[in-house]
C-alpha cells in the first residue's frame, strides 16, 4: 500500500497528494493523482498556465470528503477548460460544449469518488470526470 505523499503501485509512478485548502499547481505537478479534502471550508486550487504547463501537462482530482465548494481553475485571464463530466446515475453530463471555460468546481453535495482528470495540449485542458449523481460537479 502507498503512503500518502509517496509513489503509488499504479498509474506508472504517478503521485499522491491530499489537499485540504488553497493550492497553486506547478509545472512539476504534471502526472499527480489529488485527493482533494473539502470538509474544512472553501478553496480554489490553481491550474499553471496552459502554454506554461505545455503539451502532455496532465493530473487527476478525486474527491475524498464533501461539505464545501472547491475550485480547480487556470490563471483568471485563461478560458482553457474543455470537456465535460458526466453523471453515474444517467442524468444530463456537464459539458463545456467545444469551448473554454474557467472553472470546475467539485460542488457542496459532492461525493467521495467523484472525479476529473486533466491534461493540456499547451494551449487547453482537456477535462473528463465522472460524478456519483448531478450536481455534485459543474464545469463553467
Amino acid at each position: 500500500m502507498a503512503k500518502l505523499g509517496g509513489q503509488a503501485s499504479y498509474g506508472k509512478g504517478a503521485f499522491v497528494e491530499k489537499i485540504t485548502a488553497a493550492k497553486t499547481l506547478t509545472t512539476g505537478d504534471s502526472g499527480k493523482v489529488f485527493t482533494v479534502d473539502a470538509s474544512g471550508g472553501a478553496y480554489s486550487i490553481s491550474l499553471p498556465a496552459a502554454a506554461d504547463a505545455g503539451v502532455g501537462w496532465n493530473c487527476r482530482f478525486i474527491l475524498t470528503t464533501n461539505g464545501n465548494i472547491i475550485t480547480i481553475e487556470p490563471p483568471s485571464t485563461e478560458d482553457t477548460l474543455i470537456g465535460q463530466i458526466t453523471s453515474a446515475d444517467g442524468a444530463a453530463s456537464e459539458s463545456t460544449n467545444g469551448s473554454g471555460v474557467d472553472e470546475l468546481k467539485f460542488l457542496a453535495a459532492g461525493a467521495p469518488g467523484d472525479f476529473a482528470e486533466l491534461i493540456c495540449d499547451g494551449s487547453n485542458y482537456y477535462v473528463w470526470g465522472q460524478q456519483n449523481d448531478a450536481d455534485h460537479m459543474t464545469i463553467a
